[in-house]
């Protein structure tokens, strides 16, 4: 073997180290990035995952707010619609109320009358006999008894006892 040779052999042994060397470094670099992609990949994927997780809590929130809204809105549409529907019935009530009060005093002046129109006519009746002033007094008595809530007979004689009306007088009448 020559010097030549040798120093050939040499050289072709150091260009296979190098390009070795380039190989290995390429594969280093490869399975690096493709680490660090790999990374990026899973990273990404945890960030989206977490994005969709907020995003569906905030939704739910969303409409449990609007749920529970919707519900504070029924309830005062309930509310209201209650308080209408008792005033409503209060109202109602108080025009039945009045309206019996009103038939009660007609009915009432109605009586008086029939009960004057009944006296006046024992009146008539009686005008033809005498002790018509005594009668007149009596008819008087009996209408301010009708007209007065106070008790009948307490009134009755206290009335003839104040105007010194004889009791004998009402008797022969």
């Amino acid at each position: 073997m020559t010097i030549t040779m040798v120093i050939k052999i040499i050289i072709l042994i150091i260009i296979f180290i190098i390009i070795i060397i380039i190989i290995i470094i390429i594969t280093i670099i490869i399975i690096i990035i493709t680490i660090i992609t790999i990374i990026i990949i899973i990273i990404t994927i945890i960030i989206i995952i977490i994005i969709t997780i907020a995003i569906i809590i905030i939704i739910t929130n969303i409409i449990i707010i609007i749920i529970i809204i919707i519900f504070i809105i029924t309830i005062i549409i309930i509310i209201t619609t209650a308080i209408i529907i008792t005033i409503i019935n209060i109202s109602i009530i108080i025009i039945i109320i009045n309206i019996i009060m009103i038939i009660l005093i007609i009915i009432t002046i109605l009586i008086i009358i029939i009960i004057i129109i009944i006296i006046f006519i024992i009146i008539i009746i009686l005008s033809k006999f005498s002790c018509i002033l005594t009668i007149v007094t009596i008819l008087f008595v009996i209408i301010k008894i009708i007209i007065s809530s106070k008790s009948s007979t307490l009134y009755l004689v206290s009335y003839v006892c104040s105007n010194k009306i004889k009791f004998k007088e009402m008797v022969t009448c």
